[in-house]
């Protein structure tokens, strides 16, 4: 089974999350485990927050889904960073210690 024979083209058309759970009986951990690895094996299944996953459409599909992407991992990134900085010296050292071993 795949996630993608369950979605159609285009944003319009899109489902959510719990839509593609009641029609696999999976839980929503293993859906997006099977989107993860559908989109890595070249399988373009995009999703918004506000629509849910859907095939593209078109090119601009596609280069809208991936510029999200992009900018939520520099989101990702950016929270990331500002918490290390919170760390006192000894906690960061700690980390790198725990890292090595």
């Amino acid at each position: 089974m795949k996630i993608a024979e369950y979605l159609s083209a285009g944003q319009e058309n899109a489902v959510s999350l719990r839509y593609l759970m009641g029609v696999t009986k999976l839980d929503s951990r293993v859906v997006r485990r099977m989107i993860a690895s559908e989109r890595l094996s070249g399988t373009p299944i995009l999703s918004n927050n506000t629509s849910g996953y859907y095939l593209p459409a078109n090119e601009w599909e596609k280069i809208c889904f991936a510029r999200s992407m992009r900018h939520r991992a520099k989101e990702i990134e950016r929270a990331a960073l500002a918490i290390e900085k919170t760390l006192d010296k000894g906690e960061r050292n700690n980390d790198r210690t725990k890292r090595k071993a």
